[in-house]
């Protein structure tokens, strides 16, 4: 091998080490992360993870849109989540509930800023020592000096609660100090309020302080019930409205306009692809080729495939046709007998003889086939 090869290999083999090299301690290989929406399902129901996770763990889970006293008497569930909003409120809705959450039920109670005006609500709380505040800029009276602490769960910041000093009550402030849940033991059962209970949606539940407090709230050991086939959850809560395309465009655009652009749309559409009748408007008709150009371009094409047969048929064919539709005559031999005759006796012995070979299918010199087309046609226009 000449010298100049190993020196070319050499420098070559070095400057793809040091490329090797320069990649290992320069760079690395860092896993594609590629954002995937959430689902359909998942924008609906903001509380799926939740559902999920109790399912997974046994736990079964039951939802209702809205519920009144009847829906509570008759739910075989002894632990029922519910909206404020969702409940029809009344004097005799609210002793219901105060009696069956003392008989053992256990109430999860969510309060929604769009019901304040409800006074049973109201009394029902105030039944157990709780009134509610709201008020998103409100603070705590110790939260001075005080930082975010992100071992706190994710509470409403537009409601705070308060409790009487007699309540038998446990309660959880966030880190301003504001008490944003109660819970309040009555006879065999609990009633737990708080506000919007962000602490429980699917895209805050992964976090550790927010999964300890809806594990201790829904599925620890010491909260379920004492009836084993009531232990599952009824949800009493209310869907997340998805708007779709089309409610976006009418939400942020002009309805008139959109309406307006698409019949322009539409008739610009129609006016281009819907065809044009008659003749162009300038332009004129091209005449086309006589027949007999088109008839000799036809026996040229037949001819260099060996197929000038087809005319022969095809005139045999139509004479056979003629003769038994108008005089009856069937038959091969009967045919060409009457063929014969009406080509007659003018001709001469040679058109008689190709008349003969057309209706017995033999061969002919490329020669004769011209002559024999001319006395198929001549014996078709006579019958």
């Amino acid at each position: 091998m000449k010298r100049s090869y190993l020196i070319g290999f050499a420098v070559t083999a070095a400057a793809l080490g040091l490329l090797a090299l320069a990649a290992w301690r320069f760079f690395k290989i860092e896993p594609a992360v590629k954002h995937v929406p959430p689902t359909r399902e998942a924008r609906i129901n903001e509380y799926l993870a939740l559902d999920r996770w109790l399912e997974g763990s046994g736990i079964p889970v039951r939802t209702e849109k809205s519920a009144d006293m009847k829906t509570i008497s008759q739910a075989a569930e002894r632990r029922i989540f519910m909206q404020s909003s969702l409940f029809r409120w009344s004097d005799e809705a609210a002793e219901h509930l105060i009696q069956w959450i003392e008989d053992g039920g256990s109430l999860f109670l969510v309060l929604e800023l769009s019901r304040w005006d409800d006074e049973e609500l109201l009394l029902f709380l105030e039944t157990f020592g709780i009134t509610a505040e709201t008020g998103a800029a409100k603070t705590g009276a110790d939260s001075q000096g005080r930082h975010y602490d992100s071992q706190s769960p994710s509470f409403d910041r537009g409601i705070s609660l308060d409790v009487q000093e007699d309540t038998d009550a446990v309660t959880v402030k966030d880190w301003t100090g504001l008490t944003k849940l109660v819970q309040v033991t009555r006879g065999r059962g609990t009633l737990t309020v708080t506000g919007r209970p962000r602490f429980l949606l699917t895209s805050y539940l992964d976090e550790p302080p927010n999964a300890r407090l809806a594990w201790v709230l829904f599925a620890a050991p010491d909260n379920a019930p004492e009836e084993t086939e009531a232990s599952g959850w009824l949800f009493i809560r209310g869907a997340t409205k998805v708007q779709g395309l089309f409610g976006a465009l009418f939400r942020q655009g002009n309805l008139t306009v959109l309406l307006a652009a698409l019949a322009v749309l539409l008739i610009i559409s129609f006016w281009a692809i819907l065809p044009l009748f008659g003749l162009v408007k300038g332009g004129a008709a091209k005449p086309g080729k006589p027949l007999r150009e088109r008839f000799l371009a036809e026996g040229r094409f037949l001819k260099h495939y060996r197929a000038l047969e087809t005319y022969r048929l095809a005139y045999v064919a139509e004479i056979k046709r003629r003769l038994a539709r108008k005089e009856g005559v069937s038959g091969e031999d009967d045919a060409l007998e009457r063929a014969l005759e009406l080509l007659g006796k003018p001709e001469d012995v040679r058109s008689s003889a190709l008349l003969e070979r057309a209706f017995r299918g033999e061969p002919v010199k490329n020669q004769e086939f011209t002559e024999m087309v001319r006395v198929l046609k001549k014996v078709m226009e006579r019958v």
